[in-house]
């Protein structure tokens, strides 16, 4: 969803437009000439402006050039929209900065196929890479090599923000690598912590930019049950557990304790309660048009507690909280044949896990949170099972299993 500004002296033109981009979830604003249209533009600072060429108080061209003058709208996308088809008004108007351009009568599928595009484009890539994707315990080892042995920690790169997925024993690496890459520049990294067992932040006493004077780390999460969240990572590192103090970390530490949706800048980061002992929450994290769900450690209502309508709506929240995301990082760690006899213990079943992706409509699903029972060949055929049942039952969406390291590009 996007705000869309258009510029427009035809009415008819106009309203066309306005419907079809609304009616597809953007905010539209307009304006019926260009000298207002660039003082909306200008106010609103719009992700896209769609705008005529011949308009009263200023063309379209000069439209596009104060836009394009404007460094508060660089990441703001043009169209045009035009009853002129003449190569060389097409060649000028893409030369000052248009990124489309339509002929007029515009077909209304046409319109909203090319809007698309250029929002696309406009978007800086959301990037993720898996540090640890085990449950439970770490399982170093040769036969864990392809999927890995680290413990929960995924990083999201939302344009110059760092996102950080929890900090199992994947949290070193991870902490290695930034160090590496920012060569002594300041960091700043959001960590959000899905809960705190321990698979989930031991690795935190090992995050080497923790350590580092001028960086800057802001941990989020919930309130523990009887204790806050500073007071959970401060127990953590009691003397008792480790020969560090978290009051003796350089870095800046914030501790975030979470209650409804948290701005990055552009990007926002929403949680959802989950069905797993003690206190524990998914994320969904949007920038843009692109969105990441992170869902792990949650056992499915209606396998656990019965098939009613309570619990059927409580995992149709859970569902809906994954409604569309680019990108699904679910925890998956029974069979159907293994769940009985680990009933209770806050996990999902791979078949559990695929049927909520196919509810969702989410466009990619990766397996997480491994069982540490499982070695690479036993992940290998856990994949190709979920492959075989999507076929069968005509799911859409692509399906992977988390390795560490694996990186993928949104």
């Amino acid at each position: 969803m996007a705000k869309i500004v258009l510029v427009d002296d035809d009415p008819i033109s106009l309203r066309i437009a306005e419907k079809r981009l609304s009616a597809s979830g953007h905010e539209v604003l307009t304006a019926s000439d260009g000298k207002t249209g660039l003082q909306l533009v200008r106010a609103e600072k719009p992700q896209l402006v769609l705008t005529d060429l011949m308009m009263p108080g200023m063309h379209g061209f000069s439209l596009i050039q104060e836009i394009r003058n404007d460094s508060s709208l660089s990441q703001t996308q043009v169209i045009v929209s035009s009853g002129k088809a003449y190569p060389v008004d097409i060649k000028k108007a893409k030369e000052l900065g248009a990124a489309g351009y339509l002929t007029k009568p515009v077909d209304p599928e046409k319109l909203l196929e090319v809007v698309q595009s250029a929002l696309s484009a406009s978007e800086p890539d959301l990037k993720v890479k898996f540090w640890g994707t085990r449950g439970s315990i770490p399982t170093p080892g040769r036969a864990t090599l392809r999927y890995g042995g680290n413990t929960s920690c995924v990083e999201v790169r939302c344009g110059e923000h760092i996102i950080m997925l929890d900090c199992g024993t994947g949290a070193r690496e991870m902490g290695l690598a930034l160090s590496r890459e920012f060569k002594g520049r300041p960091l700043d990294i959001h960590l959000f912590v899905s809960h705190t067992h321990w698979d989930h932040i031991q690795g935190f006493p090992f995050f080497v930019p923790a350590y580092i004077p001028g960086n800057r780390l802001t941990i989020y999460s919930l309130r523990g049950a009887d204790k806050s969240l500073e007071k959970i990572f401060t127990g953590q590192m009691d003397v008792t557990y480790f020969p560090v103090a978290l009051s003796d970390l350089m870095a800046k530490l914030n501790f975030v304790e979470v209650e409804g949706v948290c701005s990055i800048g552009k990007v926002k980061v929403s949680h959802i309660y989950l069905n797993h002992p003690g206190l524990a929450i998914g994320f969904r994290i949007e920038m843009g048009r692109k969105s990441v769900v992170y869902v792990t450690d949650h056992e499915q209502y209606c396998r656990m507690l019965g098939d009613n309508e309570h619990n059927r709506n409580q995992e149709r929240e859970v569902m809906e909280f994954a409604r569309g995301a680019d990108l699904y990082i679910r925890e998956a760690q029974y069979t159907d044949e293994e769940y009985p006899s680990k009933k209770g213990w806050g996990h999902s079943t791979v078949s559990d896990v695929l049927e909520s992706a196919h509810e969702a409509n989410v466009r990619r699903l990766a397996l997480y949170h491994h069982d540490p029972m499982r070695d690479d060949e036993a992940v290998d055929r856990i994949v190709a099972a979920c492959q075989e049942q999507m076929t069968k039952r005509g799911m859409k969406f692509s399906c992977l299993a988390a390795a560490d390291n694996l990186e993928i590009t949104l």
